[in-house]
């Protein structure tokens, strides 16, 4: 059996987010169960809002950089923050600029169809950016085609949920992330 190859993405660029903590935990997650873990930041990867204009000039390297990223990669655990509802554009202009990337530069299916996703937020509301996840879900599933794992880790009141090394202290946040690496991981083995 082959070494899983995890990416773990956080939806935010914010100093001290919360989504990149989450991102760390499943990145610690995925590797304590034998992955191989690469951690990826949307600041390495700056992209002008998707304009149909700038497209006929060309794709950004840095669109089809992270799509390579992407489809190198078994598995994909993405922490979304909650921007009224919904997830933030930073990351929604990432997956559309990438979505772009024409089948003989990669195409849709490797970086989408091909890893399986698994989803997390971490968000001062109290139902933890549920929203946003069920937007986001319907994105990735809907929208771009992926498989995305039918749990997902919802943190709520994140500024509370965190002690100071980083780790989630509610068992029942512990327990929905080690449930979403779990589904994960085990969709790539079946």
């Amino acid at each position: 059996m082959k070494t899983p190859k995890i990416l773990t993405l956080s939806g935010s660029l914010r100093p001290q987010s919360f989504n990149t903590a989450l991102a760390e935990l499943a990145a610690r997650e995925f590797a304590a169960r034998g992955a191989q873990v690469t951690r990826c930041s949307l600041s390495n990867f700056s992209m002008p809002i998707y304009d149909a204009r700038i497209e006929a000039e060309g794709i950004p390297e840095s669109a089809i950089s992270l799509h390579s990223l992407f489809s190198a990669h078994d598995g994909i655990f993405i922490a979304s923050p909650e921007y009224n509802s919904f997830p933030p554009p930073l990351l929604l202009n990432a997956l559309d600029w990438m979505s772009r990337v024409r089948h003989n530069e990669g195409g849709m299916a490797e970086a989408f169809e091909t890893p399986v996703f698994a989803i997390g937020s971490a968000s001062p509301s109290p139902v933890g950016g549920y929203r946003a996840l069920t937007a986001f879900r319907q994105k990735l599933s809907l929208g771009l085609g992926a498989f995305v794992a039918p749990a997902m880790v919802a943190v709520a009141a994140a500024y509370q949920a965190f002690d100071q090394e980083g780790n989630l202290v509610a068992e029942r946040d512990k327990a929905a992330l080690k449930k979403v690496v779990g589904q994960l991981l085990d969709r790539i083995d079946g």
